[in-house]
């Protein structure tokens, strides 16, 4: 951060509620702050957002009138972030340190941070002691700088906020295009043509089409809306303050109603944004694709970009600083990451398109040795767009750490060095359903245990039998289902696989025992695809391993044995 720009460097916290004796170190430009529920994180950002203040200049001693475009005060009240209890908020229930660089008086600078109930007042209230910028007796004066804390009350939708209705924004009219240009970057949509402001409880503004408006956004065009708006609000304190020491943007769940590419896509524009306009971004996210861009970018410049991990995994809440989504993943499901006794080897995550690919993949993979090395993440399924995009974005993760299991359909991503390809010519669910229906009625897998014979299968797929009007002994799937696209104003017809595959009946023949999993089956009978894939597998898991984690090639060779 520049000269006579005010930043926050570090906050210590003595005590508040589940927080004690705590340090935590901020980015100059973003920090991250991430946790299970209930390690304090919306109580840093209010800690923060309360000890600044943006009334005056004390310096020239001049009155600040500056507004947000909300008509909001640069500034977040208590009642904003913190429920101060009359019981429990009492005096001496908060101390904290700040250390800050001053922008107006070109220093650096400690203060306090505390709690005070007062009888003659209906709520406790923080206040700022010993700020060491103020020269004398009296210390007791926030420091200026302008705050904007996004809390989780924007998530509200607008039709829904006391005192709705939309109104004209003269700086929003006249900056229109770069509002609209922000949304279109940040939600990766076409057709945003309009925009409007809204007041009420909560004050906002949306982008839209041409054939809805500001009644019809979603959740997470209306939060890109306000989280667009505060960029421009300190744009335009920018261009209006000649004295300008930069600003602070505090967001409470950043990613909240943005779908994986618009996350990634708004860490873009706050990485811009928070150097064109010396603000410090302090957020809290569970979003694993923030947390690990964060890092890909601490990584980089570790004085401007930070992630913070607060946990109680061990007790009391601590912190952890620029760590990976990957070792935040096992902390947060209560994981170990693994390792090797033997070779000391680290486990790789293996990352999925859906629950299908987990089950076709489970039969498939045998192989001890490779099960050995994998850290199979079978509950997170971002789809197949989801991954390819974090590839290209080269988050580390997904780019170079872990391996991907795409359904076969999502032809040439093999391309990526971390994407594997499942074997067959369908996704897994159709594979399945074509393999059962062209099995004959006396073929020796339909005499298990079970009892999951070809007539239990027939009832199972019936829905799909009817739709596809397959009569034939012996059917190409891929065929069937050409055909029935196109056929007009029918619901698609992969959700039709995903019930019969949903079937109860289906489902007991695949989670049972091996000799009757219908995917073990499939793979006896084409080993010569299963084969091919699992060379592929062990090649991609090996090259992973060395560029991806640093294993010596020499420690992998017995993965060909």
């Amino acid at each position: 951060m520049q000269k006579n720009v005010t930043s926050i460097n570090k906050l210590e916290i003595e005590k508040f509620r589940a927080l004690s004796n705590i340090s935590l170190d901020f980015g100059q430009r973003i920090t991250v702050i991430c946790g299970k529920n209930g390690t304090a994180k919306s109580s840093i950002l209010g800690i923060i957002a309360q000890i600044f203040s943006f009334s005056t200049d004390y310096v020239k001693k001049t009155k600040l009138p500056h507004t947000t475009l909300t008509g909001s005060p640069y500034k977040s009240f208590p009642g904003e972030h913190f429920r101060l209890s009359k019981t429990y908020d009492v005096t001496g229930s908060m101390k904290t340190t700040i250390h800050l660089y001053d922008g107006y008086t070109n220093q650096q600078a400690t203060m306090q941070l505390r709690i005070y109930d007062y009888k003659d007042r209906p709520d406790p209230r923080p206040v700022v002691r010993h700020n060491k910028t103020i020269h004398g007796a009296n210390t007791s004066r926030n420091p200026t700088h302008p705050v904007i804390y996004l809390s989780l009350k924007r998530l509200t939708p607008i039709t829904q906020r006391d005192g709705y209705e939309p109104y004209d924004l003269q700086y929003l009219n006249d900056n229109i295009d770069d509002f609209i240009s922000l949304n279109q970057e940040l939600l990766n949509k076409k057709g945003i043509s309009r925009a409007t402001a809204t007041t009420g409880n909560i004050k906002s503004a949306a982008a839209f089409g041409e054939n809805y408006d500001q009644d019809a956004v979603s959740a997470g065009e209306d939060n890109a809306g306000q989280l667009l708006l505060a960029l421009l609000s300190f744009k335009k304190l920018k261009d209006e303050y000649a004295d300008y020491k930069g600003g602070i943007l505090l967001i409470d769940e950043a990613d909240a109603g943005l779908f994986p590419a618009a996350q990634l896509a708004l860490i873009k524009i706050l990485t811009r944004e928070a150097k064109n306009l010396n603000l410090q971004v302090i957020m809290t996210t569970h979003s694993p694709l923030i947390i690990e861009e964060i890092y890909r970018l601490s990584n980089l410049d570790r004085k401007s970009y930070k992630t913070i991990y607060l946990s109680d995994t061990h007790g009391p809440i601590e912190r952890r600083e620029n760590i990976s989504w990957a070792e935040i993943y096992s902390d947060i499901l209560t994981k170990t990451i693994e390792v090797d006794d033997d070779k000391y080897l680290p486990k790789i995550n293996v990352y999925y398109e859906d629950r299908e690919a987990v089950d076709f993949f489970d039969a498939i993979v045998t192989k001890r040795s490779l099960r050995k090395i994998m850290s199979p993440l079978k509950e997170v399924n971002l789809g197949c767009k989801s991954y390819l995009s974090l590839i290209d974005h080269k988050i580390p993760e997904f780019f170079t750490k872990s391996i991907i299991v795409l359904d076969a359909d999502a032809h040439g991503a093999d391309v990526n060095p971390t994407v594997a390809l499942l074997p067959g010519a369908l996704p897994p669910d159709q594979l399945l359903f074509e393999f059962l229906y062209n099995l004959p009625d006396n073929d020796p897998y339909w005499k298990n245990k079970i009892k999951f014979t070809k007539p239990v299968f027939r009832k199972a797929a019936t829905a799909l039998t009817r739709r596809l009007k397959l009569t034939a002994p012996v059917i190409n799937l891929l065929d069937e289902i050409t055909k029935d696209n196109l056929i007009k104003n029918q619901p698609p017809i992969r959700e039709a696989f995903k019930n019969f595959y949903k079937d109860v009946e289906i489902q007991k023949a695949i989670q049972g025992k091996a000799e009757y999993n219908p995917f073990r089956a499939w793979a006896r009978a084409n080993k010569q695809d299963c084969g091919k894939f699992l060379d592929g597998l062990t090649s991609k898991i090996k090259a992973v391993m060395i560029k991806g984690h640093g294993v010596d090639s020499a420690m992998l060779a017995y993965l060909d044995e």
